[in-house]
Formats: C-alpha cells, structure tokens, sequence
C-alpha cells in the first residue's frame, strides 16, 4: 500500500465533492446574524405548570424557552415540524414512545415530526425548542 495520497478521477463522484467550496471559500457575507441573551429566567413559571415564551421567529425556525418549576409537566404532545429541545438549566425526564430521557444541561434531542413525547422537570429547568420551519 502506498503512502502517497490519491486524488479522484476526472468524471468521478468524487471528484464532483471536491469541488464544493469547503471552509473560507465557502458562503456569503450577505445576510444577518441574530444574538439571542437572557434566556434563563425570561418569565417565571406559572405556578404548576411551566411558561413559554417566542424568543424568535422568522421564516425557516421559531425558538421557544420554557421555564419550568420542579414537579412540573407538559402531558403527551407532537410538533408539526423536526425539533431541537436543548437543555440550559435544570433536568427533565422526557418521555418517547420507546424510551425516557434523562436530559440535562448541554444536552440536545431532536425530534421528527409528529413524534409524540411528554416532558416532566426534575428540578428548575428552562429549555428552548427550535421548531425547523419549511421553507416555502
């Protein structure tokens, strides 16, 4: 075996990827950025049972923080569209058809769409849900 690298044929699959614009080269520098702060203790939660709030929507996501109290639960439910659940604070069980989750801080789950779940804190939580909006 040699240990001199290879490079894609001409006309190969390969060689198509290469050609990809990878890392500087690649993106634009039209377009915006959105910083979103103070998003751990944004609203109280109601008392028994949690409080959402939008912290952001355009066209293509919505990002929604729910603040939790201990003991609290959002029952059985789907989203329309795919989801990120991102833990910052706290610790939630959350339930899926085949499996309980322990989430904690740091964590990420992503759903599909229509997936049924249900969501109980274990502690003071606040988590956001990226809801991953169709483009028309």
């Amino acid at each position: 075996m040699s240990d001199q690298p290879t490079t894609p044929e001409e006309g190969s699959d390969a060689a198509a990827r290469d050609d990809r614009d990878h890392g500087s080269r690649a993106g634009t520098t039209e377009g915006s950025a959105t910083h979103l702060t103070g998003i751990i203790g944004r609203e109280e939660p109601f008392e028994g049972r949690p409080r959402a709030s939008v912290i952001h929507h355009d066209e293509t996501t919505k990002i929604v923080a729910f603040e939790f109290g201990e003991g609290h639960e959002l029952g059985d439910h789907a989203a329309h569209h795919p989801v990120l659940i991102q833990l910052l604070r706290g610790r939630v069980e959350f339930g899926l058809p085949d499996r309980t989750v322990d989430l904690r801080p740091g964590e990420i789950l992503h759903l599909t769409p229509k997936l049924r779940h249900s969501v109980r804190a274990l502690e003071p939580t606040t988590l956001t849900v990226t809801m991953l909006l169709p483009r028309d």
